[in-house]
């Protein structure tokens, strides 16, 4: 992930991708450094694309501050912005009284608005954090306000929060607010403020029919179908974890690959891949194969017949715990 230098502010930049929390993180931090720069609540504009047009954006970037040195004009939502002439003039030619920012979900590479801004060295991507470098994003998040936290409570959290860093961060200040007094947190600390995704649901249903606990497996359905969760979207879930947990036990016990090539295999973070590993020793390959065949039967149920979608599901679950 890129980072905007600290020793030198440029006049424009454009800060784009697809997590509004690295965009949001990325705009404080460059606020901050402005501060002996800009007044912020007299110098300050913010304009939203879907809102704004191109001209009452780029006359702001045009007007002298108020009793200031510099201006600061930040555009959220900039890839709904329809871009001019003006504007690809402006940056190529900015206001020197004025920082300009830009925020995008995403940019065009080949637009000349892209082309002539990277050649100056204004463009910035924020990707999100990918497999092994999430769990450290939560710890570096963590650390930060002076907590140490295990491993086992990292790992818990991030199978337990869909990859979304906005609901990751919303968990992680829970979890600092109701510990404040702590500087170390464990799994125990951790694990009952943590609100399962349905992802993460689907995960602890299938270990449940791994360890024959048909009642508390139908609870975990029950708990999901009640919470709003699609029953088709339920099943394509469940679907899914058999496949690799099928997948995740032919490659470790027929193929005998290592670890790494296990990774590779499966396309998914170290964290996940070991949870799948773990579970798939509730399983045999032929029990694997037996629930896919069944999952399958379930479909064509799902697809061609008027039967309640819930039934289907449960005794789909009954079908294939022993």
């Amino acid at each position: 992930m890129k980072k905007e230098s600290a020793k030198e502010l440029k006049p424009v930049y454009i800060i784009f991708g697809e997590e509004k929390l690295l965009l949001e993180e990325a705009l404080e931090r460059l606020k901050k450094k402005l501060v002996g720069e800009v007044d912020l609540t007299l110098s300050y504009d913010e304009f939203r694309g879907s809102e704004a047009n191109v001209d009452s954006i780029l006359g702001a970037a045009n007007t002298m501050p108020f009793l200031g040195s510099k201006r600061l004009i930040v555009v959220k939502e900039a890839d709904k912005l329809t871009v001019s002439d003006g504007l690809v003039d402006y940056i190529e030619n900015p206001s020197e009284f004025t920082y300009f920012i830009l925020m995008a979900d995403k940019i065009d590479k080949r637009s000349r608005l892209y082309k002539g801004a990277s050649k100056k060295g204004y463009v910035y991507e924020y990707k999100s954090p990918k497999g092994r470098e999430l769990p450290k994003w939560v710890k570096e998040k963590f650390s930060k306000r002076g907590i140490k936290i295990s491993d086992d409570a990292v790992q818990y959290i991030c199978l337990n929060v869909d990859n979304d860093l906005m609901r990751l961060q919303g968990e992680i200040d829970k979890i600092c607010l109701y510990h404040q007094d702590k500087k170390s947190l464990g799994l125990d600390d951790t694990k009952p403020l943590i609100k399962k995704s349905a992802e993460s649901s689907i995960f602890e249903l299938v270990d449940l029919i791994g360890r024959h606990k048909k009642e508390m497996a139908f609870n975990v359905l029950n708990n999901l179908v009640e919470s709003g969760e699609p029953v088709t979207y339920l099943f394509h879930m469940m679907l899914r974890q058999f496949r690799l947990l099928l997948k995740t036990k032919v490659l470790m016990e027929e193929r005998r690959v290592s670890y790494s090539k296990l990774m590779e295999e499966l396309k998914l973070p170290p964290f996940v891949v070991n949870g799948y590993h773990e579970q798939s020793r509730n399983f045999t390959i032929g029990q694997l194969k037996r629930a896919h065949e069944l999952c399958l039967e379930a479909e064509i149920s799902l697809k061609t017949t008027n039967k309640d979608p819930n039934l289907i599901l449960e005794m789909l679950i009954a079908k294939i715990i022993p």
